[in-house]
């Protein structure tokens, strides 16, 4: 039995009855815990004793708490896509999907998970990571499985890389279109679905700036300027704009200079 760290005052804190030892056992080599997994070990016990005894190792310290009937342990957990997964259903999306696609060279320690119409922040105790959770409403489509794990696909993580342009990082975005090799039919298929004008203009603005570098075919940018509408800016910030009258856009990010390494 192997703990965290506990005063010399704690110990009888700490210390496991019978049973809470005999389910210690057989799952303190296990990332995540829950009622389903000690229902498969202990199928005789009755689901409310499961939960008592799962609380109290983490009353005891031996487990951390994700969220009500779902634990991890501090000293094992390595997948916490998974345990994300399993706090609440949904997709793995913006930069952490960027990351699967090695769009991102960096590890980000907040896991972005897309929902329908759950939203929920979720910070880890004793790891550096959290979890949160966005709701997409009808925009959440477009997410395949991998080593079963439901991430966006690449089309789509760029989409909601747009779509939730102010939680991406424009840094981010940039070198990832410059790398990414998507497919375009596929990519305008998703947009078709969308009647957001300020999404079409914020993306052909951004993506006209960078077709000296990639290749965009023309009839794409043709079709985002079709839903061009009224002006926008590109962020909440109130620093100087720089209007561009083709996409109705207020630049208040200095896209240009961030494209030309400025």
């Amino acid at each position: 039995i192997d703990p965290l760290p506990i005063k010399k005052d704690m110990i009888k804190k700490n210390y496991l009855s019978r049973e809470e030892q005999n389910i210690w056992e057989k799952i303190k080599e296990k990332e995540y815990i829950d009622n389903e997994l000690l229902n498969q070990i202990f199928p005789e016990m009755t689901p409310n004793k499961r939960n008592i005894l799962l609380h109290n190792l983490y009353k005891k310290n031996y487990l951390q708490k994700a969220q009500k009937d779902c634990y991890y342990n501090q000293k094992k957990i390595k997948d916490f896509y998974t345990l994300a997964l399993k706090i609440h259903p949904g997709y793995i999306a913006l930069h952490s999907a960027l990351r699967q696609y090695n769009l991102l060279d960096y590890e980000d320690f907040t896991i972005i998970v897309a929902t329908k119409n759950f939203r929920k922040e979720i910070n880890l105790e004793s790891t550096q990571y959290t979890i949160k959770y966005i709701a997409l409403g009808k925009e959440f489509f477009g997410f395949k499985k991998k080593d079963n794990i439901y991430f966006s696909t690449l089309e789509k993580t760029i989409y909601d890389c747009f779509l939730k342009f102010n939680q991406i990082g424009i840094n981010n975005l940039i070198k990832a279109l410059r790398t990414a090799n998507l497919d375009w039919t596929t990519l305008k298929e998703i947009y078709m679905k969308s009647n957001n004008a300020a999404l079409y203009q914020r993306t052909g603005y951004i993506l006209e700036m960078l077709k000296q570098e990639i290749k965009i075919p023309k009839e794409f940018l043709l079709f985002l300027q079709t839903k061009v509408k009224t002006p926008i800016k590109l962020s909440t910030s109130k620093t100087k704009t720089t209007y561009n009258k083709k996409w109705k856009v207020q630049d208040n990010l200095g896209v240009q200079k961030i494209v030309s390494g400025g």
